[in-house]
């Protein structure tokens, strides 16, 4: 509607109905929402105090070979912004897959801390891009990028692969029974309709919760259309899992077959591990 007026709204505006009951009001509101960004109540806080004025976009600093050798061996956190697919046919070990995309600063406020350094692997025509959707939120104390992966292999490194699943491939494995799945969509795509038996952790909670998937089985990961499971097996493999597969075209290929789902309701959540 293009206008309205409290009188209608007293009418016909559903959370309204809870005229006499704050607590209805509040669930009716608060229900079903998606999980908040990390980065929320840091953005509050930069948006009330005085920051500098950035008349330009900061130029990040393209590391050498040793410079990101010794920056990996510091433990500084490193982000390969490469597409999916890309990363899954190579990666440096212990790089978190957070790809270039909208969505790119949402996720990077879940997993990167304001006052820690990062490193980017990115190309150097995308270094622009992704800093400024960085500087948006304030995430902007990037130590350094690299091109591509190609860095790790000349200092004699070799690069990791992910283990992608087809559909079938999944089916066969659940019908082994020996296998866990966690769904790391949001708790409210859970509770609407998911693969039965599969638990329940959201990518952005999921290094806080580790201790809810089992090093010792096999593990596939699986969220809506493979975006967030390929951040959630890349943060697994970061924490040492090794037996973890990545079920990339998810949930909506699985609904697309027209494979069973159950909801929230029909069932008790499962323990994932």
């Amino acid at each position: 509607m293009p206008s309205t007026t409290v009188g209608y709204e007293k009418i016909r505006n559903w959370a309204l109905q809870f005229e006499k009951d704050q607590n209805g009001f509040v669930k009716f509101l608060l229900e079903d929402q998606p999980e908040p960004p990390k980065y929320f109540a840091m953005m509050k806080k930069l948006n009330k105090v005085e920051r500098p004025l950035l008349t330009e976009v900061p130029q990040p600093k393209q590391l050498t070979q040793k410079e990101f050798q010794a920056a990996m061996a510091k433990g500084i956190k490193v982000i390969d912004t490469r597409q999916k697919q890309d990363f899954a046919a190579g990666y440096i070990p212990g790089t978190l897959n957070i790809q270039n995309n909208n969505a790119f600063p949402t996720w990077m406020g879940w997993f990167v801390s304001y006052d820690e350094p990062f490193i980017l692997i990115a190309p150097e025509e995308e270094m622009e891009t992704l800093t400024r959707m960085l500087m948006r939120i304030g995430l902007d104390n990037i130590y350094g990028y690299v091109p591509d992966v190609s860095v790790w292999k000349e200092l004699g490194h070799e690069l990791d692969t992910e283990e992608i699943i087809s559909l079938s491939e999944l089916k066969s494995l659940l019908e082994k029974g020996d296998t866990q799945v966690v769904d790391l969509r949001g708790a409210a795509e859970y509770k609407s309709g998911h693969l039965e038996g599969a638990g329940n952790v959201f990518v952005g909670t999921l290094e806080a919760n580790l201790d809810k998937v089992n090093k010792d089985r096999a593990v596939v990961v699986h969220c809506k259309t493979g975006d967030r499971s390929a951040i959630g097996y890349s943060i697994l493999a970061r924490h040492g899992f090794r037996n973890v597969k990545n079920y990339l075209n998810g949930f909506e290929e699985w609904v697309g077959n027209g494979n069973p789902i159950v909801k929230a309701e029909e069932e008790e959540p499962a323990e994932v591990n």
